[in-house]
């Protein structure tokens, strides 16, 4: 018992160690971009603190909510909700990962109070009223592997196509050797893990393809695809993450800040100007500068056309009901909204992700005003 307490305390330190090293260069990004475009701070910083609440008005709240959804945002709820319920004095919020679909499926039957999804509500899927979405932070999806002797690698999307629909089947396969020139390839088998559960990651992965590999992806795009037999599914995305780490030879599609718990290794992306990028805060907040807002608030910044951005770049979103039941509830959702658009958002880049535009949080908290009881 002793000994495997001991093993364990060490796995702990070491994937807490390689989530340091993988933020820490993640933050450097975050100020360096913030640096680069002190002239234009509509795309920098997310909220003004004139518009956070008060401790005072956090204190008294008098109802407690619960979300639940997407787990690749996990990361960055648990931290903000941890600083709100300590400000609240009482777990006054509370998040549990369970996948994009499962978490509009709860809002759709009453068992959340609001919803976490990096997807939007598929056709059929009916709420008792009108969604509003909340875009909160955006993150990399990243293409993490496991192969001995190789940190470094370069992939274009055909290959990544071809890679996940189990047509190149070994890692010295020409055409990965194509885009790695420099590298020395082993002919260890490729395994493929991918989600198992209806997932938003999933939904922008595959569209992801779909956008920028169309002669090859032939698989569509969703919260769930019919995956090669030949591949592996586990839940969440700290799921996929932690089957990667323990399968020599894996690759899969991974949020940043599980990727960096289990110590993975990131490639790089060909984007759709031909340059190699890396997750970083950088080249999400390019793909962010391009993308459009539509007017509810939704935004596609996958495969962008800018040359420094990163091509597989995930939006996440809250989803509350405009029409809510209990008013004491409606008040903590909207004062909780408040602060993961403005004081929370001090949180993205210590998580792994990226904080929203300026102009892009302030339409949100203006919408704050639809939710009423």
């Amino acid at each position: 018992m002793n000994v495997k307490r001991g093993k364990s305390f060490t796995g702990r330190v070491g994937a807490s160690l390689a989530l340091v090293a993988v933020l820490a260069v993640f933050a450097a990004g975050c100020s360096k971009s913030e640096s680069d475009s002190t002239s234009d701070s509509s795309t920098t910083t997310a909220a003004t603190a004139g518009d956070a609440p008060s401790d005072a008005s956090i204190k008294a709240l008098t109802a407690s909510v619960s979300g639940g959804g997407a787990s690749f945002p996990d990361s960055f709820y648990q931290a903000v909700n941890t600083d709100f319920n300590t400000v609240a004095g009482t777990e006054r919020v509370t998040y549990a990962k369970s996948g994009s679909s499962d978490g509009r499926s709860q809002l759709s039957a009453g068992t959340v109070d609001f919803a976490g999804s990096d997807s939007l509500p598929k056709d059929g899927e009916v709420f008792p009223s009108t969604v509003l979405f909340f875009p909160t932070v955006a993150a990399p999806i990243t293409v993490s592997f496991n192969l001995d002797g190789v940190t470094e690698l370069q992939l274009s999307p055909d290959v990544i196509a071809g890679i996940f629909q189990a047509e190149i089947t070994t890692w010295n396969d020409p055409k990965i050797a194509a885009d790695n020139p420099d590298a020395t390839l082993p002919d260890t088998t490729i395994t493929v893990v991918h989600r198992s559960d209806g997932s938003g990651t999933t939904n922008n992965f595959t569209k992801y393809l779909t956008a920028a590999s169309p002669s090859v992806w032939t698989l569509g795009s969703g919260d769930e695809v019919n995956w090669p037999e030949s591949t592996q599914g586990a839940e969440k995305n700290s799921g996929v993450a932690e089957l990667i780490k323990q399968t020599s030879g894996a690759i899969g599609y991974v949020d940043l800040a599980d990727a960096g718990k289990a110590g993975l290794s990131l490639a790089s992306i060909q984007n759709s100007s031909g340059n190699y990028i890396a997750p970083s805060a950088a080249g999400v907040q390019a793909a962010l500068e391009d993308a459009t807002i539509e007017p509810n608030l939704t935004y596609n910044p996958l495969n962008g056309a800018g040359a420094k951005d990163y091509p597989i770049t995930a939006p996440t979103f809250l989803l509350v009901l405009e029409k809510q039941a209990d008013a004491a509830k409606a008040t903590t959702i909207k004062t909780y909204l408040q602060y993961v658009l403005t004081t929370g958002q001090a949180q993205a880049s210590e998580t792994g992700y990226v904080e929203l535009p300026s102009s892009l949080a302030e339409k949100a908290i203006a919408q704050i005003d639809k939710i009423s009881s």
